[in-house]
């Protein structure tokens, strides 16, 4: 299931950018450029991460969070930012978000900068830091330990990782460059021979039927 994000952006052209790239992304975005809006939104859907810019139709988007914080909703938060609202970095803080980028910027930036932020989420998504598999088989996200009938299974770490990413996006079609982006480490080349063998090998372990081969474009993790 891909992650949704609430993007509160009153500059149309700079919306419709964002919104257009996030999805080719594989998120699942819903945009608005005000602030009554995006607090209906909020309110009534269920959201990964919030985008919101910092002066929007209607009020701005510091109060925006306050209000969804003082009610209880505690989705994580990127602002969006003029260089002129630096200064106000600090109230933005205290308002709860847990990120912020300056105009301009790269979407490119934009997107490392949400998958940063739903990784932490992701880690701490469970109190006891398991996700169930199957019924006999759970991984530690923690501690990236991999668990088949209350016995720890040994696997790389590559494969951990490789686990953490599958289960991160689950149900999206996977690039071999996204895997080989998260695997392998700057300076590193990455081995297609050696990415067949962590799916072969976690495959094993978790089921055949759980790691679905794209030919050509990547694998699913269903």
């Amino acid at each position: 299931m891909s992650s949704k994000i609430l993007l509160i952006e009153d500059e149309p052209m700079l919306c419709e950018m964002v919104s257009d790239y996030l999805m080719e992304q594989g998120f699942e975005v819903v945009s608005s450029d005000n602030y009554e809006d995006g607090l209906s939104l909020a309110y009534e859907g269920k959201f990964d991460i919030f985008i919101f810019d910092v002066k929007i139709i209607g009020g701005n988007g510091f109060d925006l969070l306050n209000e969804l914080r003082s009610s209880g909703i505690n989705t994580p938060c990127i602002y969006i930012t003029s260089l002129n609202d630096i200064n106000d970095l600090a109230k933005g803080f205290k308002s709860g978000c847990d990120d912020y980028i300056k105009k301009p910027f790269e979407l490119a930036e934009l997107h490392l900068r949400v998958d940063n932020i739903l990784k932490r989420k992701f880690s701490h998504s469970s109190s006891d830091n398991y996700v169930e598999i199957s019924p006999n088989i759970k991984f530690d996200i923690i501690q990236k330990k991999l668990i088949k009938d209350n016995a720890i299974i040994q696997i790389a770490k590559k494969e951990a990782d490789l686990l953490v990413l599958f289960l991160k996006n689950r149900g999206k079609i996977l690039s071999r460059d996204e895997i080989y982006m998260n695997l392998w480490d700057y300076g590193q080349v990455p081995s297609e021979l050696s990415l067949r063998v962590y799916i072969r090998n976690l495959r094993k372990i978790i089921g055949e039927e759980k790691i679905i081969s794209h030919p050509k474009i990547g694998y699913e993790y269903v």
